[in-house]
């Protein structure tokens, strides 16, 4: 009898400890991501996205919402949008691919960055309700995301953060001349205490001095179109959304810019001309060729527009305050754009024959990605992390941008 008792205990004993170990097992792969059932992130469909509010710790949330075809930072203030930027998000947030679970306890969020540390992401659709996404670290490959008021983490393919981590200035539309092709630009006068100059373009493309400007020794018209790109494709560092016109130097601006600027070409007309020859004889065709001829001579003769962009005053660093005509917005552009804009002769001469311009030579420490030391190159890591990788580029494209 006493041994049947301690049998039927020993049983007992060990279905319960049996029961503690699996428990035990079983939580631990959960927290692990090793869940049976992975999560599904709330539906997210990119064509229906209305509104985007973001809110990066310790800073206030950045709205961006859709006006028609376009889309506007709306808070907090209100101004056009970088329409690539606002794309890009789009893009990650309509292509989110769960990849499995990273935690299920609150204890990890920290660790993870979903937590108060983590980027607040809003996307509104339609009149639905809004789906919250904190967006946290990347770790191997993957972003960990967690939805606003649940306490599992999960993991989604790829690197997303750097899309959402921007300072207001780089959600708005930083191009003074918005959509301006350089080759569109066919007069340009710059006034300033470096002198005043004029050029216009020949039939030929190329820059000349404009009639009755006093001859310019060496001149070079590469030096006129390589400040043309520049300004055509001049993109801001800032706004200076606080200073007014006076506050900012534009009472007495410390230079202009006077641009002419030729229409933008008639795709339609290319089209339907294109058919027309398609379809055609041979005599029609020699017909439309010279209509065509006709018809750039009438687009080359066409009034140019005149648009005008004013240098004002230094702010506290080496960046200046910029304006364009009809454009109430304040721009804060570099130093070495600002010259570009109040060139003084020497700008637009040729060197001298027999004397070359001196290679210059790069600050210590200003590498190159595969030297030593940088990522890529002897002695620095081969991988380089997307979001470091999406601010190189960026600050590549502003300096491309803004070099000519």
């Amino acid at each position: 009898m006493q041994n049947q008792r301690l049998v039927i205990a020993g049983v007992i004993f060990a279905l319960l400890l049996g029961g503690a170990v699996y428990a035990l097992n079983q939580r631990e792969a959960a927290d692990a991501g090793e869940a049976e059932t992975t999560p599904e992130l709330p539906a997210i469909e990119r064509e229906a996205i209305t509104r985007i509010t973001i809110t990066r710790p310790e800073n206030d949330p950045i709205v961006l919402e859709q006006r028609g075809e376009e889309w506007r930072v709306t808070a907090p203030v209100d101004a056009e949008a970088d329409q690539s930027a606002v794309t890009t998000v789009l893009d990650k947030l309509g292509d989110l691919e769960v990849t499995g679970v990273a935690a299920r306890r609150e204890e990890n969020h920290a660790r993870l960055e979903v937590d108060s540390s983590g980027i607040r992401v809003e996307v509104a659709q339609g009149e639905g309700e809004p789906v919250v996404l904190i967006v946290g670290a990347y770790r191997d490959r993957n972003t960990m995301i967690r939805v606003d008021g649940q306490t599992e983490v999960l993991s989604v393919s790829g690197s997303i953060k750097y899309a959402f981590n921007k300072e207001l200035k780089d959600w708005r539309n930083r191009r003074v001349f918005d959509g301006l092709q350089a080759d569109r630009i066919r007069e340009i006068t710059f006034e300033s205490e470096n002198g005043r100059y004029a050029f216009a373009r020949t039939g030929a493309g190329e820059w000349a001095q404009a009639d009755g400007e006093e001859p310019i020794e060496r001149f070079g018209a590469s030096k006129v179109q390589s400040i043309v790109a520049s300004i055509a494709g001049m993109r801001a560092v800032n706004f200076a959304d606080n200073a007014d016109a006076s506050a900012a130097g534009f009472d007495a601006p410390t230079g202009t810019v006077t641009l002419g600027i030729a229409p933008e070409d008639n795709e339609e007309t290319d089209t339907e001309s294109a058919e027309g020859e398609d379809a055609e004889s041979a005599e029609d065709d020699s017909a439309e060729e010279n209509s065509a001829e006709d018809a750039e001579d009438a687009e080359t003769a066409a009034p140019l527009t005149r648009r005008m962009i004013s240098v004002g005053g230094q702010t506290d660093s080496n960046e200046w305050h910029v304006r364009a005509q009809d454009n109430p917005v304040i721009y804060v552009v570099s130093g070495y754009l600002a010259d570009r804009m109040r060139p003084d002769i020497e700008k637009f001469q040729n060197p001298e024959p027999g004397s070359e311009p001196e290679t210059p030579t790069p600050p210590p420490g200003a590498g190159m990605p595969g030297m030593p030391g940088m990522p890529g190159g002897p002695g620095g890591n081969p991988q380089i992390p997307p979001e470091l990788m999406q601010q190189i580029q960026q600050q590549l494209q502003q300096q491309g941008a803004g070099g000519g």
